[in-house]
């Protein structure tokens, strides 16, 4: 039952520029037909004024929810806490899932917006609240580096299909034809004929110098490069042009990297700074400790996760970042090929399903980075497919973060022998205790 049966409840339809609103009574009946408010002062104020006549009318405290629309309804929802009023945020998914319960087939801003009160009011519906000014936008920033990561590999794609085309060989002499000193010969040398109508000599000190790698690394790599230039001759001269279409990329690509680095740096004064709580810092800190985890990772984490306490065991993590299987059950039917559900935060799982990589890769010395993962994910390999088995690892992984944040303690390595006599000594204090 839900447990604002006999609450004044206010369902919000937000859009872009208007959003349309619906009162219910604690009886459940409608207050007034839907209306419709702008997104601008006037609007603001004026269901301001709506919801305190009827809060003096009823003599309770409305009590709002709004539908998720990435940031659409964010200057709605804090004007209205900033005015001491109550609200929640409820999931697209669940929403949705309401909107059929008629036999006619009708679809309107009213009847969602209404749908959206009646869903909160009579149904036992999870909700969240919108995070803490501070990780709200630690959360765009972060989505924001993603995008430009995004963007950037897109760009080293195109460069890499007219690399092919102009310079066929080039990716044989730089494995990373956007590394430091790719990028210099590429902007000094555009053509094959460039790099030809230049000494070897003096690509070799260039590259030398670039990689700082020493001369007799960038000799091979001049002479291998020089020999590359002329088989290249062959291709057609039509194919010249593309060394503008490159610069293009070359720009795109040094001004993209440029923002990143910017960008992580606005994220580390930002999470170092006295404001910043205090308590999502030193988590972040914490989550830094777990192999495979690094600084920007763990960041994520906590900007995508919010408010932790809202998450009771480690199954409910697993879902919001889901990863969780799906069922498909029918009668006598059970399905046994079933996939994640990939429900709940598409960056989150995005970052998780890298840190799982990183965990179960090894050092340059052949040291394991968490040989407790790599061992549980090579077991699961015998049987599974890679891509299957990398998803027990993430689950695994999210167990350890959770462990991690709800204890604020730093993770520690243990066998799942010593873990497991570590929880029946456990079981054993406690009921000692009882």
């Amino acid at each position: 039952m839900s447990e604002f049966l006999s609450d004044f409840v206010v369902g919000i339809d937000v859009s872009s520029e208007f959003s349309v609103v619906a009162m219910l009574e604690p009886n459940g009946s409608l207050i007034r037909k839907p209306f419709r408010i702008d997104h601008n002062p006037a609007g603001f104020n004026k269901l301001l004024a709506i919801l305190k006549k009827e809060e003096e009318r009823l003599k309770q405290k409305p009590i709002y929810f709004v539908e998720s629309t990435g940031i659409f309804h964010l200057p709605l929802f804090f004007f209205l806490k900033s005015n001491d009023l109550k609200g929640f945020v409820l999931n697209p998914l669940c929403v949705h899932s309401t909107k059929n319960f008629n036999l006619r087939k009708v679809k309107n801003d009213a009847k969602d917006a209404e749908a959206i009160a009646r869903l909160a009011k009579f149904q036992n519906v999870k909700y969240s609240l919108v995070p803490e000014p501070q990780i709200l936008a630690l959360r765009m920033l972060l989505r924001e580096y993603y995008a430009i990561s995004d963007m950037l590999t897109e760009l080293k794609n195109r460069l890499c299909t007219d690399l092919y085309l102009l310079f066929p060989g080039y990716l044989d002499v730089f494995s990373d034809p956007c590394g430091k000193t790719s990028l210099k010969i590429l902007r000094d040398y555009p053509t094959p004929q460039a790099i030809l109508s230049e000494s070897p000599d003096t690509l070799a000190k260039m590259m030398a110098s670039t990689s700082r790698k020493g001369l007799i690394w960038g000799q091979k790599k001049a002479a291998k490069l020089v020999e590359m230039a002329q088989l290249c001759l062959s291709m057609p001269l039509e194919f010249s042009i593309l060394s503008r279409k490159i610069q293009f990329h070359l720009d795109g690509i040094e001004m993209f990297q440029n923002n990143q680095v910017g960008l992580k740096e606005q994220l580390v004064g930002m999470i170092s700074d006295v404001d910043f709580p205090k308590t999502v810092r030193e988590s972040i800190a914490l989550l830094e400790s777990v192999p495979g985890i690094g600084f920007m990772t763990a960041a994520t984490f906590l900007a995508e996760i919010g408010d932790f306490s809202r998450f009771h065991s480690p199954k409910a993590l697993v879902a919001f970042f889901g990863i969780d299987p799906s069922v498909n059950q029918s009668g006598k039917f059970n399905g046994d090929r079933n996939k994640i559900s990939k429900r709940g935060t598409r960056l989150g799982r995005r970052v998780l399903f890298t840190a799982a990589l990183g965990s179960i890769r090894t050092t340059s010395k052949g040291d394991p980075m968490n040989p407790v993962l790599r061992d549980y994910y090579q077991k699961k390999c015998q049987n599974k497919k890679k891509k299957v088995a990398l998803v027990a690892v993430m689950n695994k992984l999210l167990h350890y973060i959770f462990a991690v944040l709800r204890d604020q303690k730093p993770f520690e390595f243990r066998s799942p022998e010593d873990h497991q006599s570590w929880r029946n000594s456990n079981r054993s204090d406690l009921a000692l205790v009882a």
